[in-house]
């Protein structure tokens, strides 16, 4: 029996300090090595939208070791999608179904 490929990531704690220092120079790291190609699904309860988040993302890079790849940061944020929420509110993972799409096996990260 083969297991399925996961077909999106959602990234709990999306706007954190793990996810800023860590992360997201991985993320880019796997968009380098051409292993990640599907939505990545950034949750946070932080008030932010989907440009404040990418802006993070960039701001990351820069100041990560590996640095800015400019076509890996350019293909990972477009694989970004962001849902603003409070964890303990059904509205935060009914935004999340949304965002996942036909997504059926999502691949859960909990920063």
């Amino acid at each position: 029996m083969s297991v399925p490929r996961a077909d999106a990531l959602v990234l709990f704690g999306a706007t954190g300090d793990l996810a800023h220092k860590k992360i997201f120079p991985a993320l880019q790291a796997l968009v380098q090595r051409r292993a990640l190609d599907i939505p990545v699904v950034g949750v946070a309860r932080s008030g932010w939208n989907l440009e404040r988040l990418k802006e993070r993302i960039r701001d990351s890079l820069e100041q990560s070791s590996e640095g800015v790849d400019a076509a890996a940061c350019a293909k990972l944020i477009g694989l970004l999608r962001y849902v603003d929420g409070d964890y303990q509110e059904i509205g935060t993972f009914e935004g999340l179904r949304r965002e996942l799409g036909d997504a059926k096996h999502a691949l859960h990260y909990l920063a």
